[in-house]
């Protein structure tokens, strides 16, 4: 009975806990608000918000109706330091150097509301009371510690043609662009399933030639054959992947009509598009192909 009992209470508890924290989801969206403008821009306005919710759960978890505290102001302190440690934390800049930009933009404010128009160098540097190498000083450090979204409307005129700043810092790496990564990644997936799927002859003399790097002489040798055979292997083999390439994309040229072995390249063709799709041919990439490859199938 007693388990009963308290297993019991337990639930009612949660309910309780998770009623709290519905019921008082609307303190998140206006602390943020309210913090919001204390904050850089680059700052993101939804870790701030993922913090406060944290905050928030943390609070209806610790919360006690005995203490006689309405649970929205205790709450509303828990959520406003949640923010303010998880913004802290994540801030590379010290709390003395954001002090002194602050101190910067305020002098800028009250000299321009004083004299009509924005301060240079020594007028601020007069205004704060300071040299103006500190006052250099103190901007580069700003600089330093402001980030800037890529994908940020630009608030100025210059370069029309470019909406962010993303755009005027284009990423070359194919690597980090993704549909050139999966266009990357299919294409190396279809070279892996048209070799697979090549006759065991023709497989072996292509991987070991083109993915392991032996010569054709050594293969020969290993095979028992000679050279001019395993060289006509390689023709038939390379010969079969052309066809389907030029199947499957369209800046691929066929094979020469007059290339023998017209009806095992067909056949074979048909079988690599019937047993392949391009989430196989994703899939088939398992470890880069040498960069050798590249160049010797060219």
């Amino acid at each position: 009975m007693r388990a009963a009992a308290s297993m019991a209470k337990a639930r009612l508890h949660v309910r309780e806990t998770e009623r709290l924290i519905e019921d008082h989801l609307y303190l998140v969206q206006h602390i943020v608000q309210e913090l919001a403008a204390r904050y850089p821009r680059h700052i993101d306005r939804q870790e701030l918000r993922s913090a406060g919710f944290e905050g928030l759960v943390e609070a209806a978890h610790r919360y006690d109706p005995g203490a006689g505290v309405p649970f929205a102001s205790y709450a509303s302190i828990r959520i406003r330091g949640a923010i303010i440690d998880a913004t802290r934390t994540r801030d590379w800049a010290t709390r003395r150097l954001r002090r002194q930009h602050r101190e910067l933009t305020q002098a800028a404010q009250r000299f321009e509301a004083r004299a009509g128009h924005r301060p240079d160098q020594a007028e601020l540097a007069a205004e704060l009371g300071v040299s103006v190498a500190e006052v250099t000083a103190r901007r580069a450090a700003a600089d330093a510690a402001t980030l800037l979204h890529l994908d940020a409307p630009r608030a100025d005129g210059d370069d029309a043609g470019a909406a962010t700043l993303g755009e005027l810092v284009p990423e070359r790496d194919g690597a980090w662009l993704p549909d050139e990564a999966l266009e990357q990644q299919e294409l190396l997936g279809t070279v892996r399933t048209a070799v697979a799927l090549l006759p065991p002859n023709q497989r072996n003399v292509i991987e070991r030639h083109f993915f392991d790097g032996e010569i054709l002489r050594d293969i020969a040798a290993t095979l028992g054959v000679s050279e001019a055979r395993v060289s006509q292997l390689r023709a038939e083999a390379l010969n079969a992947i052309r066809a389907y390439f030029a199947s499957a994309f369209d800046a691929v040229p066929d094979v020469a009509a007059g290339a023998p072995g017209v009806r095992r390249r067909a056949a074979y063709v048909t079988q690599v598009r019937a047993r392949s799709t391009w989430r196989s041919r994703l899939d088939g990439v398992t470890d880069p192909i040498p960069a050798t490859v590249g160049s010797r199938c060219a």
